[in-house]
């Protein structure tokens, strides 16, 4: 049976909106709703590529997975491939790289991919 995980690549340097996975949406960060509705989904594991401590933390405490990225990455693919490589060691066999600003993503959409 093939192994997914969700990668869902987050940073707070975005040039249109800064600091949006921190923006709040029912009182709750945008990143978190994110992460909920991934977690709903069928995939094995879910995880938050990011460079940011905040970011980091936030999801940490929410009782979820973050891996700390560089910052240097032109793409948000680029900091999924990063996390895969630095963390996951080839150990799922399906990766889904969500974006980290799709709040309102239905879980079932997830599995369609799965």
């Amino acid at each position: 049976m093939n192994k997914t995980a969700i990668i869902i690549p987050s940073r707070l340097k975005a040039t249109r909106l800064p600091n949006k996975p921190l923006k709040l949406i029912n009182n709750k960060e945008m990143i978190l709703h994110v992460y909920e509705a991934a977690k709903k989904s069928k995939a094995d594991d879910v995880y938050v590529a990011t460079p940011d401590q905040k970011i980091s933390d936030l999801v940490k405490n929410f009782g979820g997975k973050a891996i700390l990225t560089t910052g240097n990455h032109e793409t948000g693919t680029d900091r999924v491939f990063e996390a895969f490589e630095k963390t996951l060691n080839s150990t799922p066999s399906i990766i889904i790289n969500l974006q980290g600003d799709m709040p309102n993503i239905d879980p079932e959409s997830i599995n369609y991919l799965i």
